[in-house]
């Protein structure tokens, strides 16, 4: 009997030293069913269980697009339904006619586009009174059948400096009176004092305004036709004879320093100087005119 009580109690001691020598690896888990074996979720990807691996692609896009939106879908934007604001902004730009596109981007005739601001004007007419110039303000001129003819807001001159007469009196811009007398003033009447015939009393002009093309363009209408040019011909003396503005032979003389001083000071006055030499057809006078080119680039021949 104690016998067997011993081998017990030996049994009981055994039994926690067998619980801690059980394995270390957990039993493996059920294999899963066959349908549900192909939605596994991969390592560092969350999501529920049978999602796709893969987002799904895009929905494509409608074929009529406006150019700025397929920009946008190839610059990698993702576009959805166009609003329905843009639908409609779409929808008038398709129906819109010719003739109203013509309309919007119509340009004013060339007078309305030359034509001073009252301030520009008002500077202008200031200048003129301060260098005493005759003039009076006219009406506007216009042309019934060429609307790119014209003066909006001319002035008639009729002396340049006091006593210095423009004959005959002719209407133009302001812009050009004034480029006329400020010339006659600060390089006309100089030269004349060295040519030893009096001061300038008198400038005749062939041509100021003239609805017409340029003589050597025809599908470009001459400065003549706003009002921007004036053809010199010849100038008048208290002493002696005038100087006619013509070929020269290089013949040395006064008269011909004279007619080149004054050309070649022009241009520091007006855009455009052309004369005997430049071309036939300006052989017998000074073409002066105060185009606005771009950089203010001037021609001088």
């Amino acid at each position: 009997m104690s016998a067997r009580l011993i081998l017990a109690a030996l049994a009981l001691s055994a039994a926690p030293v067998l619980a801690q020598e059980a394995p270390t690896q957990a039993p493996l888990p059920p294999a899963r069913p066959a349908d549900l074996a192909g939605g596994a979720d991969t390592e560092g990807q969350g999501g529920t269980e049978g999602a796709p691996q893969t987002a799904p692609s895009p929905e494509v896009r409608p074929d009529t697009l406006a150019p700025e939106d397929e920009a946008g879908v190839d610059s990698g934007e993702v576009g959805g339904d166009l609003t329905e604001t843009e639908t409609e902004t779409e929808t008038e730009t398709e129906t819109e006619t010719p003739e109203a596109g013509l309309a919007r981007e119509e340009v004013p005739p060339m007078p309305e586009r030359l034509a001073a601001t009252d301030t520009e004007r008002e500077a202008c007419l200031a200048e003129l009174d301060a260098l005493g110039a005759v003039y009076e303000t006219a009406s506007p001129v216009e042309d019934p059948e060429i609307a790119d003819c014209g003066i909006v807001h001319p002035v008639t001159l009729s002396e340049l400096l006091p006593g210095v007469a423009l004959a005959p009196p002719a209407s133009m811009r302001c812009e050009t009176a004034l480029a006329l007398a400020r010339w006659t003033r600060d390089f006309g009447q100089p030269a004349a004092d060295r040519l030893g015939r009096g001061a300038i009393t008198e400038i005749r002009q062939g041509t100021v305004y003239n609805c017409r093309s340029r003589s050597s363009d025809r599908d470009t209408m001459s400065e003549h036709a706003f009002g921007n040019a004036v053809d010199i011909m010849s100038f008048g003396f208290a002493d002696g004879d005038p100087v006619a503005v013509e070929p020269r032979e290089r013949d040395g003389t006064m008269a011909e320093a004279f007619q080149d001083a004054v050309r070649a000071s022009a241009c520091l006055e007006f855009t455009t100087v052309l004369g005997p030499g430049s071309d036939a057809a300006h052989a017998d006078h000074l073409h002066l005119d105060v185009k606005s080119r771009r950089g203010g680039f001037r021609l001088c021949q």
